[in-house]
């Protein structure tokens, strides 16, 4: 099976080492590439044609929100989970009107990790049968 090809994007970096390290952890993942800012995403999007972005939503400049919004625009076929200190809950109360395919909490970010992982090789294996 082909393996999840990951970009991180956090303005933190040890955030992304703590990502980066867990997602090292899962043979069938692959991390492809790390970004601090929404406009060098857009850049690693296009190098590196990763099947996921984790993004972290609070950045300086081009938010995960905004950068989101232009990744999909651009490779809609990239699948885009923000990241947030943040509860859904909260997220969802903010109204921000969001493009991303799914929301992974900082304070739980192992197990929603994984249930990241899961859902997109599921999705990964099904587009591969198909195609």
């Amino acid at each position: 099976m082909a393996k999840l090809r990951i970009l991180i994007v956090d303005d933190i970096p040890s955030m992304r080492l703590l990502m980066k390290q867990y997602l090292r952890s899962h043979d069938e993942v692959v991390v492809v590439g790390e970004a601090s800012t929404g406009e060098e995403a857009l850049k690693k999007a296009q190098e590196s044609q990763p099947d996921v972005i984790i993004l972290d939503m609070s950045m300086p400049g081009l938010s995960g929100v905004e950068a989101a919004r232009k990744i999909k625009s651009q490779f809609p076929n990239i699948y885009v989970y923000l990241c947030s200190a943040y509860e859904l809950k909260e997220f969802r109360e903010l109204n921000i009107d969001s493009p991303a395919d799914g929301f992974i909490q900082k304070s739980s970010m192992k197990p929603e990790l994984l249930a990241m992982i899961r859902k997109e090789l599921e999705r990964k294996h099904i587009s591969n049968l198909t195609s």
